[in-house]
């Protein structure tokens, strides 16, 4: 073979090599590539459904948290009518009657008993304090207070065959024994506060609620014909002990 023929061969088995390196690099590179891309679908399929899932999830949650809110609301909207239904019961003018027996019921107790005992001592009053303390509170007052001023609680009362008509108010009514000395004669202590202390209660009901109002019990429909003087001790004596039964507190 001729030196220009044996030139030739080998100028053509190094394009050869040229081209199998330069197809080599493609197809590696083609490779490279196709493996990349793969990475990245399944990058995507992972990511995706995460993401999906979440949405999902989120709705999930905004819907229960929109049905607690939900209950949340209707509860509230109960006790609020519930409230509203108290507010209104508690608005309702209370019956005299009722009014009486709550205040009657505050009243009542033992230690209130004992501190009726101890204002009145030994006064023959004391027999009537099971039944006074059974009366509400500002009548009872006025019932001490009164007697107190017209009887000193029952030393100086009206009687009737050597026995005490338990009148320690003046009363000028009529009780179960009749009259003596122009005042009722009651047969008995509580027989006595009941009359006195319905008559009271009338008047207390009618705002004859303080012991200058009460002045009718003294005078009647007028203290025009009555000292004045007389008239303000009344007054200031019945409301000494009113006052002292109105502070007596239960415990």
């Amino acid at each position: 073979m001729s030196i220009f023929a044996q030139f030739k061969a080998k100028n053509w088995i190094g394009r050869r090599i040229q081209s199998v390196l330069k197809n080599k690099k493609i197809t590696i590179l083609t490779i490279l590539i196709l493996i990349s891309g793969f990475f990245f679908y399944i990058q995507l399929l992972t990511i995706f459904p995460k993401c999906f899932a979440n949405d999902y999830e989120s709705e999930g949650y905004l819907k229960h948290e929109r049905e607690w809110v939900a209950k949340i609301d209707y509860i509230e909207s109960i006790a609020k009518k519930q409230q509203e239904e108290q507010k209104k019961i508690h608005s309702i003018d209370i019956k005299p009657e009722v009014q009486k027996i709550a205040e009657r019921e505050n009243f009542m107790g033992t230690d209130v008993e004992e501190q009726i005992y101890n204002l009145v001592g030994d006064a023959p009053m004391k027999e009537m304090v099971p039944s006074i303390v059974k009366l509400d509170q500002r009548v009872a007052a006025f019932v001490i207070g009164i007697a107190k001023k017209e009887s000193d609680w029952g030393k100086h009362a009206p009687s009737q065959g050597g026995m005490t008509c338990y009148n320690y108010w003046g009363y000028k009514g009529s009780g179960s024994r009749g009259t003596s000395m122009g005042y009722a004669c009651f047969g008995s202590p509580e027989e006595a506060v009941e009359i006195i202390g319905k008559r009271i209660g009338t008047l207390v009901s009618k705002n004859i609620n303080e012991p200058r109002k009460m002045l009718v019990w003294k005078c009647g429909s007028s203290c025009a014909g009555h000292d004045p003087g007389g008239v303000q001790k009344w007054v200031s004596d019945v409301n000494l002990y009113f006052s002292k039964v109105m502070q007596i507190q239960k415990t």
